[in-house]
Protein backbone atom coordinates (compact mmCIF):
# COMPACT_ATOMS: atom_id res chain seq x y z
CA UNK A 1 0.00 0.00 0.00
CA UNK A 2 0.96 3.76 -1.16
CA UNK A 3 0.34 6.27 0.95
CA UNK A 4 -1.83 8.91 -1.64
CA UNK A 5 -1.51 12.88 -1.16
CA UNK A 6 -4.42 14.69 -0.38
CA UNK A 7 -5.41 18.36 0.11
CA UNK A 8 -4.24 18.61 3.58
CA UNK A 9 -0.41 17.98 2.91
CA UNK A 10 1.53 19.88 5.23
CA UNK A 11 3.69 23.14 3.27
CA UNK A 12 7.33 23.34 4.23
CA UNK A 13 6.23 25.12 7.25
CA UNK A 14 4.32 22.86 8.78
CA UNK A 15 0.92 24.51 8.28
CA UNK A 16 -1.51 22.27 5.73
CA UNK A 17 -2.64 24.07 2.82
CA UNK A 18 -6.15 24.07 4.43
CA UNK A 19 -5.16 26.10 7.48
CA UNK A 20 -3.33 28.70 5.91
CA UNK A 21 -5.59 29.36 3.31
CA UNK A 22 -8.46 29.56 6.36
CA UNK A 23 -5.58 32.49 8.38
CA UNK A 24 -5.87 34.11 4.82
CA UNK A 25 -9.22 34.47 4.75
CA UNK A 26 -9.41 35.63 8.45
CA UNK A 27 -6.90 38.00 8.01
CA UNK A 28 -8.60 39.47 4.90
CA UNK A 29 -12.16 39.65 6.50
CA UNK A 30 -10.92 40.65 10.09
CA UNK A 31 -8.79 43.40 9.22
CA UNK A 32 -11.19 45.75 7.34
CA UNK A 33 -13.56 44.99 10.15
CA UNK A 34 -11.55 45.53 12.95
CA UNK A 35 -10.64 48.84 11.17
CA UNK A 36 -14.37 50.10 10.96
CA UNK A 37 -15.25 48.89 14.79
CA UNK A 38 -12.43 51.35 15.90
CA UNK A 39 -13.80 54.00 13.32
CA UNK A 40 -16.91 53.54 14.61
CA UNK A 41 -15.66 53.60 18.12
CA UNK A 42 -13.84 56.55 17.81
CA UNK A 43 -16.83 57.99 16.21
CA UNK A 44 -18.78 57.07 19.35
CA UNK A 45 -16.38 58.81 21.82
CA UNK A 46 -16.32 61.89 19.79
CA UNK A 47 -19.83 62.33 19.50
CA UNK A 48 -20.79 60.80 23.28
CA UNK A 49 -17.45 60.46 25.56
CA UNK A 50 -15.96 64.27 24.89
CA UNK A 51 -13.66 63.12 22.17
CA UNK A 52 -10.73 65.82 21.40
CA UNK A 53 -10.43 68.74 22.97
CA UNK A 54 -10.48 71.60 20.78
CA UNK A 55 -7.83 73.76 22.75
CA UNK A 56 -5.04 70.84 21.93
CA UNK A 57 -6.27 68.86 19.53
CA UNK A 58 -5.33 65.79 21.70
CA UNK A 59 -7.90 63.16 23.11
CA UNK A 60 -9.65 63.22 26.44
CA UNK A 61 -7.79 61.52 29.07
CA UNK A 62 -9.04 59.76 32.46
CA UNK A 63 -7.74 62.65 34.33
CA UNK A 64 -10.59 64.78 32.63
CA UNK A 65 -13.07 66.90 34.88
CA UNK A 66 -16.18 65.55 34.99
CA UNK A 67 -19.05 67.94 32.97
CA UNK A 68 -22.01 69.41 35.00
CA UNK A 69 -25.00 69.08 34.58
CA UNK A 70 -28.56 70.70 36.04
CA UNK A 71 -28.22 69.90 39.68
CA UNK A 72 -24.29 69.39 40.24
CA UNK A 73 -22.50 71.80 42.11
CA UNK A 74 -20.30 74.40 40.10
CA UNK A 75 -17.54 74.24 42.52
CA UNK A 76 -17.29 71.59 44.93
CA UNK A 77 -14.74 72.41 46.47
CA UNK A 78 -15.72 75.53 48.23
CA UNK A 79 -18.19 75.22 51.28
CA UNK A 80 -21.08 77.14 49.98
CA UNK A 81 -23.48 76.06 47.37
CA UNK A 82 -23.47 76.81 43.36
CA UNK A 83 -25.80 74.64 41.61
CA UNK A 84 -26.94 74.53 38.09
CA UNK A 85 -30.63 74.82 38.46
CA UNK A 86 -31.06 75.09 34.44
CA UNK A 87 -29.23 75.19 30.96
CA UNK A 88 -31.71 75.71 28.09
CA UNK A 89 -30.24 76.20 24.83
CA UNK A 90 -32.82 77.49 22.38
CA UNK A 91 -32.83 77.13 18.55
CA UNK A 92 -34.03 80.57 16.94
CA UNK A 93 -34.49 81.35 13.29
CA UNK A 94 -30.96 83.07 12.54
CA UNK A 95 -27.22 83.05 12.76
CA UNK A 96 -27.25 83.15 17.29
CA UNK A 97 -28.85 81.16 19.49
CA UNK A 98 -29.98 82.32 23.14
CA UNK A 99 -28.05 80.46 25.89
CA UNK A 100 -29.29 80.63 29.25
CA UNK A 101 -27.62 79.27 32.54
CA UNK A 102 -29.21 79.92 36.17
CA UNK A 103 -27.28 79.02 39.00
CA UNK A 104 -28.74 78.80 42.85
CA UNK A 105 -26.31 80.13 45.03
CA UNK A 106 -26.56 79.48 48.70
CA UNK A 107 -23.84 81.23 51.28
CA UNK A 108 -23.57 78.26 53.45
CA UNK A 109 -20.24 80.09 54.90
CA UNK A 110 -18.84 82.56 58.10
CA UNK A 111 -17.98 84.91 55.33
CA UNK A 112 -19.53 87.13 52.74
CA UNK A 113 -19.61 85.50 49.32
CA UNK A 114 -19.50 86.40 45.47
CA UNK A 115 -20.63 84.21 42.54
CA UNK A 116 -19.72 85.21 38.71
CA UNK A 117 -21.02 83.69 35.78
CA UNK A 118 -18.22 84.75 33.11
CA UNK A 119 -16.80 83.34 29.72
CA UNK A 120 -18.69 80.83 27.08
CA UNK A 121 -16.04 78.73 25.63
CA UNK A 122 -17.45 76.57 22.54
CA UNK A 123 -16.88 72.91 20.67
CA UNK A 124 -15.05 74.68 18.08
CA UNK A 125 -12.93 76.92 19.96
CA UNK A 126 -14.33 80.51 19.82
CA UNK A 127 -15.49 81.91 23.07
CA UNK A 128 -18.42 84.09 24.46
CA UNK A 129 -18.26 86.71 26.63
CA UNK A 130 -19.82 87.70 29.48
CA UNK A 131 -20.64 88.45 33.16
CA UNK A 132 -23.67 87.83 35.92
CA UNK A 133 -22.98 88.46 39.33
CA UNK A 134 -24.72 87.49 42.40
CA UNK A 135 -22.56 90.49 43.55
CA UNK A 136 -22.03 90.44 47.79
CA UNK A 137 -24.14 88.01 49.60
CA UNK A 138 -24.07 87.98 53.78
CA UNK A 139 -23.87 84.66 55.27
CA UNK A 140 -26.91 82.29 55.31
CA UNK A 141 -28.15 84.58 52.13
CA UNK A 142 -29.31 82.62 48.83
CA UNK A 143 -29.70 84.16 45.78
CA UNK A 144 -30.57 82.83 41.87
CA UNK A 145 -28.26 84.18 38.90
CA UNK A 146 -29.03 83.82 35.26
CA UNK A 147 -26.33 84.03 32.29
CA UNK A 148 -27.53 84.71 28.93
CA UNK A 149 -25.19 84.71 26.17
CA UNK A 150 -25.97 84.59 22.85
CA UNK A 151 -24.02 81.85 20.42
CA UNK A 152 -23.63 81.33 16.71
CA UNK A 153 -26.25 79.14 15.13
CA UNK A 154 -25.16 75.03 15.71
CA UNK A 155 -22.50 75.41 18.43
CA UNK A 156 -22.16 73.31 21.78
CA UNK A 157 -21.20 74.68 24.58
CA UNK A 158 -18.37 72.96 25.76
CA UNK A 159 -17.07 74.89 29.22
CA UNK A 160 -17.84 77.97 31.72
CA UNK A 161 -15.47 80.45 33.11
CA UNK A 162 -16.66 81.07 37.04
CA UNK A 163 -15.31 83.03 39.47
CA UNK A 164 -15.99 82.91 43.49
CA UNK A 165 -15.12 85.41 45.72
CA UNK A 166 -14.41 84.58 49.29
CA UNK A 167 -14.19 87.56 51.29
CA UNK A 168 -12.14 87.71 54.28
CA UNK A 169 -13.77 87.74 57.96
CA UNK A 170 -11.88 90.70 59.37
CA UNK A 171 -8.89 92.31 57.46
CA UNK A 172 -7.82 89.96 55.19
CA UNK A 173 -6.97 89.47 51.86
CA UNK A 174 -10.36 88.09 49.46
CA UNK A 175 -9.67 84.52 48.28
CA UNK A 176 -10.69 84.34 44.48
CA UNK A 177 -11.01 80.64 43.33
CA UNK A 178 -11.22 80.96 39.09
CA UNK A 179 -12.06 77.85 37.26
CA UNK A 180 -13.46 76.41 33.54
CA UNK A 181 -16.24 74.02 34.15
CA UNK A 182 -17.09 71.83 31.94
CA UNK A 183 -20.81 71.35 30.89
CA UNK A 184 -22.67 68.53 29.90
CA UNK A 185 -24.19 67.95 27.02
CA UNK A 186 -27.09 70.89 26.61
CA UNK A 187 -30.26 69.71 24.65
CA UNK A 188 -31.26 72.08 22.22
CA UNK A 189 -35.02 73.00 22.46
CA UNK A 190 -36.92 75.04 19.61
CA UNK A 191 -37.32 78.64 19.69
Amino acid sequence: MTDTPDDGDDTPGGLSKRTLIRLLVGFGIGIPILVEAITFLGLLDQQFGGGEDPDTGSTATTTATPSVAVGDDLLPETDRSETLASAVLREVSGDRWPLTLTVEVTNSGDTDYEFQLLTIHLDDGRTVSGRTSTDRLEPGERRAITGEWSIPAGSTPRSVEVVALVYPGDDGAVETIERRVELAKIPVRGG
